[in-house]
């Protein structure tokens, strides 16, 4: 499909729509770069199966969310071929909770049968009849009211397919710079001949199918591969449209416009700069799908909460409620005007806090410099103490103001560094009381 995106592209860009607003960035949720909490007892995992179909037997992988409650689920529908598998989406969803299943359609990739666009679409919407079945719901820990159809590409098509052909099984649906299969104009403006010889590279993993072949389908079931006339059906839900300005993103334009004059209010649409595999924005792209999922999941949440720079000091913010003595901690160091204290939920193990105990500083915009220095000292002494109580290489000092903050009482965060590993900004577990006073023991022993 890559080379089909790149060739649409610049026939659609003839017919462009007026420049699209530049993209402001939220927060990252904290599920695209960081992993959950394990669960001992029910672990995330992978099974691999078959779902039969008319006969043919398509091959299946569900990715597993940890935890023994039932999970939203996610159908993640390839395109054509199916080059861009989207595992890093997809694994990302799970970590976020969602249980994500993916399929290939018969005779693609080592499936049984023969390909083609009505095979493909039949067997969409037999994935979801699969996640709604009782006995796979219980299997799989399936929420059968929450699960979502995604697809790249020809993916997009089948996915508002199977969401048409099955609206009471579908919450809803993601396309992702989506194929309209029916409304290439490609079809209409290339000979057969030009036309099969760039579909051809991409019938090479495809089996029971050649290019002319699908060309007729397309001729003879253009209405039923009407991508548009779908839009307007599966808007009715929650729908994400999603599109890529070098590859077809004009054509996820005007599929956001048909949906919209049916629905104004469910659909969300995104572009951006960025091929049809979104091959520089996979961070962006996945960003955007965990926060549109978020209206299915409330625990899906940005990796950083936002404090306002400018307000009235909150005497029940935690951090008061400590110094009040109200709310415990494990101590590093504490002298009249400065209080360490561990992190309960540590990014590494030794992670500490130092606030100022005499100031009502927000944020350090607010704080006076003489106050300033007397916590910065000691951040400078915690930072030895860590180094040399636990054997590091390095610590990182990190100070949040506004984005990014989660107490309204300025506090500097003293962090170990393992050298070789990544250091995700983002929420992390609470850590074990024991294991926080035992770490608090060793760096209150080397502080000096």
């Amino acid at each position: 499909m890559h080379r089909l995106a790149a060739a649409l592209s610049a026939l659609l860009l003839a017919f462009a729509s007026p420049a699209l607003a530049e993209l402001k960035a939220p927060p990252t949720p904290r599920a695209v770069v960081a992993d959950p909490v394990k669960d001992k007892d029910h672990p995330a995992g992978m099974a691999a199966f078959q779902i039969d179909v008319a006969g043919s037997k398509i091959n299946a992988v569900m990715y597993l969310a940890s935890g023994d409650k039932p999970h939203p689920t996610m159908l993640f529908l390839h395109g054509f071929p199916g080059n861009e598998t989207n595992v890093d989406l997809m694994q990302a969803v799970r970590r976020a909770g969602w249980n994500v299943l993916r399929i290939n359609y018969r005779g693609s990739w080592g499936s049984g049968g023969a390909f083609s666009f009505a095979h493909a679409r039949t067997d969409a919407a037999a994935a979801v009849d699969f996640l709604a079945n009782p006995a796979n719901v219980a299997k799989y820990r399936i929420d059968p009211k929450r699960i979502v159809v995604a697809g790249h590409s020809m993916g997009g098509f089948m996915a508002a397919s199977a969401s048409a052909a099955r609206p009471s099984a579908v919450a809803g649906t993601i396309l992702i710079d989506a194929w309209n299969i029916g409304g290439d104009p490609r079809f209409a403006k290339l000979s057969p001949k030009a036309l099969a010889a760039d579909l051809r590279p991409d019938t090479a993993p495809l089996a029971g199918t050649s290019p002319e072949a699908l060309i007729a389908e397309v001729a003879r079931d253009r209405t039923k591969l009407d991508l548009a006339a779908l839009s307007r059906t599966i808007a009715a839900r929650p729908l994400l449209l999603i599109g890529a300005e070098r590859g077809i993103g004009q054509m996820t334009a005007g599929l956001a416009r048909a949906a919209r004059e049916a629905h104004p209010d469910t659909v969300v649409e995104a572009q951006y700069p960025t091929d049809h595999s979104f091959s520089d924005s996979r961070i962006a792209l996945t960003s955007e799908v965990m926060r549109w999922l978020a209206r299915f999941d409330p625990t899906i949440t940005p990796g950083g909460a936002q404090i306002p720079l400018n307000a009235a000091y909150d005497e029940n913010n935690p951090f008061a409620k400590v110094l009040r003595g109200e709310q415990s901690v494990f101590k590093v160091y504490e002298d009249a005007d400065v209080l360490a204290f561990m992190d309960y939920a540590p990014m590494e193990p030794g992670h500490v806090l130092v606030i100022s105990k005499t100031s009502k500083a927000r944020n350090i915009l607010e704080m006076d410099p003489a106050d300033l220095a007397k916590v910065m000292a000691v951040v400078q002494r915690v930072g030895r103490a860590e180094v040399e109580a636990l054997g590091l290489e390095g610590f990182m000092v990190v100070q949040n103001n506004g984005v990014g903050q989660s107490v309204p009482h300025l506090h500097v965060h003293v962090i170990p560094r393992i050298a070789g590993k990544p250091a995700y900004l983002a929420e992390n577990a609470k850590a074990a009381p024991k294991d926080l006073e035992v770490m608090a023991a060793k760096i209150r022993a080397a502080m000096r």
